[in-house]
């Protein structure tokens, strides 16, 4: 599949990052690369403006100063995106961008690529508890929204452009707009893989969700809540 890709980086105060992000996606995906989309929630720590004083000729930048989170940040960026594939990620390097094009290849024969934890060769070794509490809400994702995906809070992955045409997710939230484009992508029948990825610890940056244990479980309960209401059909 001969594509132009644009990657999508929702960014909050990730400063330290968001320069070795830009350049490590910008070599990853090289001349299939349309642009690298930067949707920050006007970061405290001034990240829009070192991308503006960076000057990479492939990122396009959109500074929201009147709304924040990460769904609706995410939401912003796949309709601005102007390549036939969005990629999207976390811009604090947890995930490899070295591992796009990989996603992206898989294209040939579907239509959404998850990278996952949760296949054979994937691997997350952030500390028990925190994969513990992933593990489980994985499962009950499974046991309520069915099999054909393992990882439903990846927040990586490769997609054709037109599936939007199709599916969306609520702006509202933090992780729960993943699970809720996985189980709306394999209801709409789309072609869905999984490939293997392997998490890394965190540098710098910002992130609600390896926070301390009560905002753990205050994630979790919210997941869980969108579970349900996708499982009976109730609007998030």
């Amino acid at each position: 599949m001969k594509s132009d890709v644009s990657v999508v980086l929702p960014s909050y105060n990730e400063r330290e990052n968001i320069i070795e992000a830009i350049d490590r996606i910008s070599a990853a995906v090289g001349s299939r690369l349309k642009e690298i989309i930067i949707v920050d929630d006007n970061s405290p720590d001034e990240t829009w403006k070192l991308v503006e004083e960076y000057g990479h000729p492939k990122v396009r930048l959109i500074r929201r100063v009147n709304e924040k989170g990460l769904a609706s940040a995410l939401d912003d960026g796949i309709r601005a995106a102007k390549g036939s594939v969005v990629v999207w990620m976390d811009c604090d390097l947890g995930l490899s961008p070295e591992e796009i094009p990989a996603l992206v290849s898989k294209l040939d024969d579907h239509d959404v690529v998850i990278a996952s934890r949760y296949v054979k060769g994937g691997k997350d070794p952030r500390p028990f508890f925190r994969v513990g509490l992933s593990v489980i809400l994985n499962t009950y994702c499974i046991l309520f929204l069915g099999w054909g995906v393992r990882d439903y809070t990846s927040g990586f992955a490769a997609v054709k452009k037109e599936v939007f045409d199709t599916v969306s997710f609520s702006r509202r939230g933090f992780g729960e707009y993943f699970i809720e484009f996985a189980y709306r992508a394999k209801k709409n029948k789309f072609k869905i893989v999984e490939v293997p990825c392997a998490y890394s610890i965190r540098s710098g940056g910002v992130s609600k969700s390896d926070g301390d244990i009560k905002t753990l479980l205050r994630l979790g309960k919210d997941y869980g809540v969108r579970v349900l209401k996708l499982r009976f059909g109730v609007q998030p």
